[in-house]
Order: structure tokens, then C-alpha cells, then sequence
């Protein structure tokens, strides 16, 4: 029996790639930056309305673009503000700060971007708002090492244990305690009230875990902190100032993090407004708009795409209709 003739096959194939391509489009979009900032603008309005400005700290890989979406569409008139990013964009506005830090590690970028931010929040009279839109990178794109370090070591110590094999909340349990601005911090310094909008990029949606939770009480203590550097890569290849540091933190010498309760910290609310849920129900309806049964598994990919990508395919087989 003949099979389908070349040109069928090479019609089917580039469908499939267009098609593909339109479900990939879809699940973006569903979490771009207008189109999240624009429902928690509205949110932001109708929750304050006797607040009359709003200050801005905009940090992570989306902060240019969701500083952009904001400012389109602005709950109410903007105040100061400081957006810390990998980049600047070409068309960026002179008289937005736009700071340029580093990531996956912290530059001095990453210093000043902290600096300013830690400044702005502290200027934000009591009945204004400090509004913080954080998205992925945020805990190294701004950086404030704790007194008594410089950059450099701070540096030195999340490299070392995040080559140690870290995962994401056990170098940020180490993040926060090296830091000034996170694990509550920066939301600590603010006389004003502090909303935060979060774009997820880390399992479970764990607002202290997103950017190091800078605006949020924070779980994690000085011991998770001393657990982590041991267990991934070692204490005796950390800097002396840092193994210092943490021992003086959980004998009780260091001031811990903010924690829940905390009165600093009783006018600070936070939410994510995007994920990978909204991505993949870009995705799905777009994917059944052209056709396709769809079939959808909610459990996040673990590891390597390439190590997960085996036993995910097993199991989208086995779930089909």
C-alpha cells in the first residue's frame, strides 16, 4: 500500500512546526508583562485608593518590561523609581534609573542596583506605596552584601555552593542571610505600604523563594544557612568572613531575618500574578483552538530538560484520552 507522497509529508511537517510554534507564541503571551500588569494595576487601584503615588523597584530578567507595562497603565501617579535588569533596552527613557546587574552571579551592577533600591524604599513617606515587580534572577540581578563583606566574597560564597550542587531554596536560604535587601529586608526598610507582584519562575510559587523574597518574611534561618554551605560544597571553601559570619548568626551574635509576625513587615502584602499554570493554559487553549486533543500534566519538570524529557513523554502517552 502506498504510503503519503512526499509533498503531503513536507505539508503535514511544516503545519506541525507553524502550529507548534503558535501553541509556544500562546503560552508566552499568557504571561507577558501587559498582560499580567494590567489586571494587578486595577487590583493595586481598587485595594488603595487613598494612596495618591506609588514608588517602583522592578528587578529580574521581565523588570524593564514590567515596569513598561506598568507605567502604561498606572494604578496611580509614579514616584520614584529604580528597575534592575541583565540589560537595558535600546528605546529605555532617560529619566527611568535603568541598572544593568549581573546574573547567574551578582556584579558590582547587581551593588548599585540594591544601593538604590534600598534608598528609594527608605524614602517612601508613610502614606505613599512602594510597588515591587519581581520576575526570575531577581536574587542576583540585586545584591547588598551583609556588613562586614564585600562583593567579591559574597561572590565567592554563593559560587561555591551553588557549584556544590545547591538548589534554588537552599542558595537562597544563603543569599539572605549574606544580604541588606533580601528575605524581607528591603520591605523592612519602607515607612510606606509595599504591595509586590511576582512573575514565577521557581516550583511551588514560593513568594519567600522568588528573588530571594525581598519584600516577604522569610522561613529560612541562620542554621538553614550553615546546612546549605556545608552540605553543598563545604565550609572550608568558603571565604573566612563568610564561615564567620554564619557562625556568628546562629550563635545568635547576627540579627535574623525578618520573620513571619514581624511588625516591619505589617504593611507589606505580596502575590504572583504569573506562572507556569497561566503558561500552560496559554498553551492548552491555543493547542485545542487548532485541533488538537490536548493533554495536560500539572507536575512541574524536574533536572535537566534532556534527563526529564523521557520520562515526561512516557507519561503524556499514558494520560492520553
Amino acid at each position: 500500500m502506498d504510503g503519503p507522497a512526499p509533498h503531503q509529508l513536507t505539508d503535514t511537517l511544516s503545519r506541525r512546526r507553524t502550529d507548534a510554534l503558535a501553541i509556544v507564541r500562546a503560552a508566552i503571551d499568557a504571561v507577558s508583562p501587559a498582560r499580567l500588569l494590567a489586571a494587578a494595576s486595577s487590583t493595586i487601584a481598587a485595594d488603595h485608593p487613598g494612596i495618591r503615588r506609588w514608588h517602583v523597584v522592578a528587578v529580574g530578567k521581565a523588570a524593564a518590561g514590567l515596569y513598561a507595562a506598568l507605567a502604561a497603565a498606572p494604578p496611580a501617579a509614579l514616584g520614584a523609581a529604580v528597575v534592575i535588569a541583565p540589560q537595558r533596552p535600546a528605546d529605555w527613557p532617560d529619566d527611568v534609573p535603568c541598572i544593568v546587574g549581573g546574573h547567574p552571579y551578582a556584579t558590582e551592577g547587581s551593588f548599585e542596583g540594591a544601593r538604590r533600591a534600598l534608598a528609594l524604599a527608605a524614602a517612601v513617606p508613610a502614606d505613599e506605596g512602594l510597588l515591587c515587580l519581581l520576575s526570575g534572577g531577581a536574587s542576583a540581578l540585586m545584591a547588598a552584601p551583609s556588613d562586614g563583606l564585600d562583593l567579591p566574597t559574597k561572590q565567592r560564597a554563593v559560587a561555591h555552593v551553588m557549584t556544590g550542587g545547591a538548589d534554588i531554596t537552599a542558595l537562597n536560604a544563603l543569599r539572605k542571610h549574606l544580604s541588606r535587601v533580601k528575605g524581607g529586608r528591603l520591605a523592612a526598610a519602607c515607612p510606606g505600604l509595599v504591595r509586590t507582584f511576582a512573575v514565577s519562575d521557581v516550583i511551588g510559587d514560593d513568594l519567600s523563594v522568588i528573588g530571594s523574597g525581598p519584600t516577604v518574611a522569610d522561613p529560612s534561618t541562620w542554621h538553614d544557612a550553615l546546612d546549605a554551605a556545608t552540605r553543598h560544597g563545604g565550609l572550608a571553601g568558603l571565604p573566612p568572613a563568610v564561615r564567620a559570619l554564619l557562625e556568628e548568626g546562629v550563635a545568635g551574635r547576627r540579627d535574623d531575618t525578618p520573620k513571619p509576625g514581624d511588625p516591619r513587615l505589617a504593611r507589606a502584602r505580596a502575590e504572583v500574578i504569573g506562572g507556569r499554570h497561566e503558561a500552560m493554559q496559554g498553551a492548552r487553549a491555543a493547542a485545542a483552538a487548532l485541533g488538537y486533543d490536548v493533554v495536560v500534566l500539572d507536575a512541574p519538570v524536574r533536572g535537566e530538560a534532556r534527563d526529564a524529557a523521557a520520562g515526561w513523554w512516557r507519561d503524556a502517552l499514558a494520560a492520553r484520552p
